[in-house]
């Protein structure tokens, strides 16, 4: 058994340091209620590509112009099929990743109690794995953490308890994908649920910290970083009401409480408040989170979108309000409702439900600067930021996502006048006539490419539906192509007498197909290629230059 989760389950054995009366929870080993399998025939059909590729994205402001060009899409890698057990699907609740692998957490709303956690090898972006998958049928998983030994921290509430102690605290370790230790939990702590659990850094120490719901607490374990296994050091408590999440930004933690509003807690000095903003009202038992982005904080505020707020400022500083795009159909109040928000690097995302994926870039100031919503059907529940990956649960299963950011795209060395290019600003339709020749830089978004003439371009592009470079066509690219989409039937065609000549990657899920006469060329070494479908050159089609195929589709 690892010696640290041993110790960790001995908590109840320790001195607790408490800001108010102790919890006694009962610490237990019920490895029974946790059913695990490895199989990989079983589990290989849990992961979907019906839909991976290119994702629209859509302006949420109908008169977009030319000063809104963008510089970001999305796609879809793949999607995650949630565990059904007796028949009842569960949801995703909370997502964590280390290195290669990312671990889903899953429950089901309302007074059931089932759980589970799954484990994916995301190390190929094409092509990722779930490795290994727990259900319980006693006990909902609200939340999760990896940590930097390899175990599994998760929290929830089990069906067992009394006068309202319903939550749990459990480990694993796991190793290589799959769970490799004994399970164990300790239950017992004050609150109907565990809702959040998240590792904190803090002075010369690593904190657990997790926070329980209505007539819960903050609790945190504290630990030296550089401990040997097992040298726990004491427990934290502090009770507060209705308690919905956490986050973490140096030797703080944010707590956002339905009754006492955002909270600022010092780990330091034994959660100790040292502030405090109120905040809108939260519905009862809703999904809320928060996340720090630099010194402000971000809170999902159901129909009024994200509150921003600023503990040196003591209140409200902004408002990023719930939007929908201009052609999405209309939805009930009740599904309009931002669930969540995550913030990556420069990205803003917010969970909107029916509303959808709505993804921001922000200025210093706080205001808007790009905005796009993803063109995906379903709710948007739950959305966590990883990195270029995103994390979006639905009512459905969980969505893996990636954004492709264009800002930073080499054109340095590109056999392309690049710096005298302008953004591309128009519609998502191009057609270039066989008698114009236009260049461009940037990234395009597109649904629909029809080159006839020439085209050239110093940036990435997008096309979720159709390309067709026509013949005497000519499309030259220094950057990243990516086209198609699983649900369509659509695919790349480089007609006879046509050259597409490009520096960079491409990513093609669907076919491609090089007609007598076509010329696919790749600039420089390191061309990349990547082909979801088959690969047709017919006798004439040609394709030259120094490139890898990443599929091995042209053998």
């Amino acid at each position: 058994m690892n010696k640290k989760l041993l110790q960790l389950s001995l908590l109840a054995s320790l001195a607790f340091t408490s800001c108010q009366k102790d919890d006694n929870p009962e610490v237990t080993q019920k490895t029974s209620i946790f059913k695990t399998t490895n199989s990989a025939s079983e589990l290989g059909s849990k992961v979907d590509f019906k839909e991976t590729g290119v994702i629209g994205i859509s302006s949420p402001d109908a008169n977009r112009g030319a000063e809104a060009a963008w510089i970001f899409g999305i796609e879809q890698i793949a999607f995650l099929q949630p565990p059904s057990i007796n028949g009842v699907e569960l949801r995703a609740t909370h997502v964590d990743v280390k290195g290669d692998y990312a671990y889903v957490s899953y429950n089901k709303e309302g007074a059931t109690y089932l759980g589970g956690i799954d484990i994916v090898d995301i190390s190929d972006q094409y092509h990722p794995k779930l490795t290994s998958r727990m259900t319980t049928e006693s006990a909902d998983i609200n939340s999760l953490y990896i940590d930097e030994n390899d175990n599994l921290i998760f929290t929830g509430a089990i069906n067992e308890g009394g006068n309202g102690s319903r939550t749990l605290l459990g480990y694993v370790a796991v190793s290589n994908g799959e769970f490799a230790s004994e399970w164990q939990m300790d239950q017992g702590y004050s609150g109907n649920a565990g809702v959040h659990v998240l590792n904190v850094k803090s002075g010369n120490r690593d904190y657990t910290a997790f926070v329980s719901g209505d007539n819960g607490i903050i609790g945190a374990y504290d630990h030296y970083t550089s401990y040997l296994p097992g040298e726990l050091r004491s427990f934290k408590r502090l009770e507060l009401g209705d308690l919905r999440y956490a986050a973490a930004h140096e030797d703080y933690l944010a707590v956002l409480s339905g009754t006492e509003g955002l909270l600022k807690t010092n780990l330091l000095t034994g959660l100790e408040v040292v502030a405090s903003i109120p905040t809108e009202p939260l519905t009862a038992e809703s999904k809320r989170t928060i996340a720090w982005y630099g010194e402000n904080i971000f809170v999902s505020e159901g129909a009024k979108g994200v509150g921003v707020y600023n503990f040196d400022a003591g209140s409200k500083i902004a408002t990023l309000p719930l939007k929908m795009h201009p052609d999405a159909e209309i939805i009930s109040d009740d599904d309009r409702v931002t669930n969540a928000v995550s913030t990556d690097n420069k990205y803003v995302y917010m969970a909107n439900g029916g509303a959808g994926l709505d993804i921001l870039i922000l200025n210093e100031n706080l205001e808007i600067t790009h905005e796009g919503i993803a063109e995906i059907a379903g709710s948007a529940n739950f959305v966590e930021a990883k990195g270029e990956f995103i994390y979006m649960a639905t009512g459905t299963g969980l969505r893996i996502l990636r954004i492709l950011d264009s800002e930073e795209t080499a054109v340095a060395d590109s056999f392309l006048d690049c710096a005298s290019y302008d953004e591309y600003a128009g519609d998502k339709n191009l057609t270039v006539p066989s008698s114009a020749e236009v260049s461009y830089s940037g990234l395009l978004n597109l649904k629909h490419l029809n080159v006839e003439g020439i085209l050239n371009l110093c940036g990435d592009m997008n096309i979720e539906k159709s390309a067709k470079i026509g013949s005497f066509g000519t499309l030259n690219m220094n950057g990243n192509f990516y086209f198609g989409n699983e649900k369509h039937d659509e695919n790349l065609v480089i007609n006879s007498g046509s050259t597409f000549k490009i520096a960079g990657k491409m990513t093609i899920y669907g076919d491609l197909y090089i007609e007598s006469g076509g010329v696919l060329e790749f600039v420089g070494d390191d061309s990349e290629i990547y082909v979801s479908g088959e690969v047709k050159i017919k006798s004439g089609g040609e394709v030259i230059g120094t490139y890898e195929d990443l599929n091995n589709k042209f053998e």
